[in-house]
């Protein structure tokens, strides 16, 4: 999986998404299609999950501070897109592994 590396005021922090946090967000409504539609609900959500892997016990009013100090939002947004599709993407997709010993199966 791929992640982010945010330095603020001296502090490192890991945007990385999993399968736990990305359900956790998407149990609280996330639809990253609505981004665009709804961004006041959407982008703090999309935001709470990357950040929770790696950083649980941040506040919301940290992450609201530490985003609004982002440059290039718009693009910052995009990139973590991509790393929460990458998080759905390991759900349905095939990585290309030998499939012996793997679990198989067969419509009937």
């Amino acid at each position: 999986m791929s992640s982010i590396k945010i330095t603020y005021k001296n502090t490192d922090y890991t945007l990385e998404f999993s399968r736990k946090t990305a359900s956790v967000i998407e149990k609280a409504g996330f639809d990253y299609s609505e981004i665009a539609t709804k961004p006041n609900v959407m982008i703090p959500l999309l935001l709470q999950g990357a950040f929770m892997k790696w950083n649980p016990k941040i506040k919301p009013s940290k992450i609201d501070e530490i985003y609004n100090e982002i440059t290039d939002k718009a693009e910052f947004i995009n990139v973590l897109v991509e790393l929460y599709l990458e998080t759905v993407q390991s759900l349905l997709g095939d990585d290309g592994e030998e499939t012996k010993g793997n679990a198989t199966w067969v419509k009937v």
